[in-house]
């Protein structure tokens, strides 16, 4: 299918968005971004979120390396970088997860997707940079992202207690893209064994055979646990990790398994469309139960843009019509509800489900650039950009 004409539509509102993030993000006098952002562009909160950092750093490298090398945007990157490299962990390498606007520890982390984002940013830097610090930072960092996530497993499956520990696919989609990203600092050895044990912990752990579909929280030896969180279906989530699985399935040349993945994409997206209201839902239920969670029903600008970049790359493995029908179905459903048409740029972050606008944030602890800009710069390049 030919993608290329829209190209410019998506392109026209990444120069958009990024002008907000510039505009608004900055705090010059401490270092680092605010992270909650009204639609005004007031700062409504000066607490520092570490992922959120490290997820808007790493958009910010992105979008100097792959779609014009502004000056503008390698310092913003810098900036959030920069940051992360002095207040995002203690001299014992302990991660935080929250600090206040000086960079003071306010909540620590407890999985390892602030540190595999942080390292996500610096090893993004680090290929248009040829300051050693980032590289070696980045190599570094993610090393041990992935011994401390291994080691927390193992504890889970070895714990006498029989607590209910139950490990979540967007953990899994961090260490992805960070391995992506940082695949220039990391030995070859170390990319290609990572990104194997990767994409088996994706088709085996988070796979539920008897449903075909994949989990959004799953024992720490896979499988399925019967309770709400483990019931949980999240699109976005599965859409997210089904794309970093099809770049390293991709990467180390697997095509059966990309032919798995993009099916699976392609599953999901015919399964989780709101046939009444248009749009992705936030969560679902696996045995159609209701749910709970009085967001489940939601629609996220995020969760449309994910499905956007799996299904244009699950259409380039298996070169289906249908995959571009559906495409362009979500497509039309995000261009009609998201785009912000005043001056300010940023996206509209979450509807109800009827399409209306929930909130009058642009940035929020879970909201930045990297669900919006991020997803677009994929959406440009996903057939041609390197892996």
């Amino acid at each position: 299918m030919d993608w290329t004409k829209y190209i410019p539509q998506y392109g026209q509102e990444i120069e958009k968005m990024a002008a907000f993030w510039l505009k608004f993000s900055i705090d010059s006098s401490f270092g680092g971004y605010f992270c909650v952002i009204s639609a005004k562009g007031e700062i409504t909160d000066t607490d520092k979120y570490v992922l959120w950092h490290g997820q808007q750093a790493y958009t910010f490298a992105k979008l100097y390396q792959q779609i014009t090398p502004r000056p503008e945007w390698l310092e913003y990157a810098k900036n959030g970088a920069d940051f992360l490299l002095q207040f995002a962990s203690d001299s014992k390498d302990n991660w935080y997860a929250t600090t206040d606007r000086m960079g003071h520890l306010v909540q620590v982390a407890t999985d390892v997707q602030p540190e595999a984002f942080a390292a996500a940013a610096w090893g993004m830097l680090a290929r248009v940079l040829t300051e050693e610090i980032y590289a070696e930072t980045a190599r570094k960092t993610l090393q041990k992202a992935f011994k401390k996530r291994d080691k927390t497993l193992l504890k889970w499956t070895e714990d006498p207690t029989g607590l209910r520990h139950l490990k979540n696919l967007n953990e899994w989609t961090a260490l992805a893209t960070a391995l992506l990203a940082c695949q220039e600092t990391v030995s070859e050895k170390f990319l290609k064994e990572k990104a194997a044990l990767l994409l088996t912990e994706l088709t085996t752990h988070f796979w539920e055979p008897r449903a075909d579909i994949l989990l959004t929280n799953v024992p720490a030896w896979g499988g399925y646990w019967e309770c709400e969180k483990g019931r949980s279906l999240q699109p976005g989530a599965a859409f997210e990790a089904l794309s970093a699985g099809l770049d390293l399935a991709r990467l180390l040349k697997k095509n059966k398994i990309s032919k798995q993945l993009a099916r699976q994409v392609q599953y999901i997206a015919q399964t989780t469309w709101d046939e009444k209201y248009g749009g992705f839902f936030q969560a679902l239920d696996l045995k159609s139960l209701p749910l709970p969670n009085t967001t489940a029903s939601h629609k996220l600008a995020e969760v449309q843009l994910n499905a956007l970049v799996a299904l244009q790359k699950a259409e380039s493995v298996l070169n289906d019509h249908e995959l571009f029908k559906l495409w362009q179905r979500t497509h039309d459903y995000l261009w009609q509800h998201f785009p912000d048409r005043s001056v300010v740029g940023e996206w509209v972050g979450v509807l109800n489900r009827h399409g209306e606008p929930l909130l009058e944030l642009k940035a929020t602890s879970h909201k930045c650039a990297y669900q919006t800009v991020a997803k677009i710069i994929d959406l440009t390049s996903a057939n041609t950009r390197e892996v």
